[in-house]
């Protein structure tokens, strides 16, 4: 068998057999592969202890036909994510949308760096959704589906700056929008973006102009500028859920665990 050394993330597992066990690997050159090790589920195995879900790894690979043999895993130094609910839900979050991107082999361009990264800050910053909805609004860029933020997607046309009147006030954080400044506009997943109120539908969900600035910063991505913020958790929702209904219309298949964090907020999905 032909060898490899990679460095790799850990998205996910699978038990085979009665000491097997198959890892689905996010790596820097070869993108996503499956990889199996042998003996991993004895006691004391050696190699167990490295492969710790969502960590970063130095691996060595054998090149197989279908799945690739695991000869050698070593976890490379860096935070780790603490068993909390909120942390491991986010980081399954990342996980998922990671393999879902990407082909067998087919590596996409930055993305094993951003879930690197979105792993490291999400072990770290006192605030864990900051980091997986940076990682969604990356995420959506990478694969083209990002959404209109500065002209209308219906009809092109730049949006206002300015309040359009009382039927466009942000049900969710209407206090933080007008402290913020600007208008507020509906947005619409189908569309494409945010309208304006020529073309916005009354029953489409309205977003603060303080929650549009945010997502206008996230997907220049204006890292340094990002962690800076101070976000209301008001502002926060609006954001997860435009990232959310994005994500989900061009999908063609729901992610498990963004239903189960937006059913953790009590959102209706």
């Amino acid at each position: 068998m032909t060898t490899y050394r990679e460095e790799a993330v850990f998205l996910r597992k699978l038990d085979y057999g009665e000491v097997y066990r198959i890892y689905t690997l996010l790596t820097k050159d070869h993108g996503k592969i499956g990889a199996i090790a042998k003996g991993v589920r004895k006691t004391g195995s050696k190699l167990a202890s490295a492969l710790e879900v969502y960590s970063q790894l130095d691996a060595q690979l054998a090149q197989g036909s279908k799945l690739d043999v695991i000869a050698r895993m070593v976890r490379k130094q860096g935070p780790r994510i603490e068993a909390d609910l909120e942390r491991t839900s986010r980081a399954a979050l990342i996980a998922e949308l990671a393999e879902r991107m990407t082909e067998d082999r087919h590596p996409i361009e930055d993305l094993y760096e951003l879930t690197c990264w979105a792993l490291d800050e999400l072990a770290v910053d006192p605030e864990p959704r900051r980091a997986g909805a940076f990682f969604l609004s990356a995420a959506l860029g990478l694969m083209g589906y990002a959404p209109q933020l500065s002209e209308c997607a219906g009809c092109g046309r730049p949006l206002a700056e300015t309040p359009a009147g009382p039927a466009l006030a942000s049900p969710q954080s209407g206090e933080v929008a007008r402290r913020a400044g600007g208008a507020a506009h509906a947005f619409s997943a189908a569309s494409g973006g945010f309208l304006c109120t020529n073309c916005a539908d009354p029953a489409e969900p309205v977003v603060s102009p303080a929650a549009i600035k945010v997502l206008r910063v996230m997907f220049r991505r204006e890292i340094e500028l990002y962690r800076r913020l101070k976000l209301a958790t008001a502002i926060m929702d609006e954001v997860d859920d435009v990232l959310a209904d994005q994500l989900e219309y061009h999908l063609d298949k729901r992610l498990n665990s963004l239903r189960f964090l937006r059913r953790m907020r009590g959102v209706t999905t």
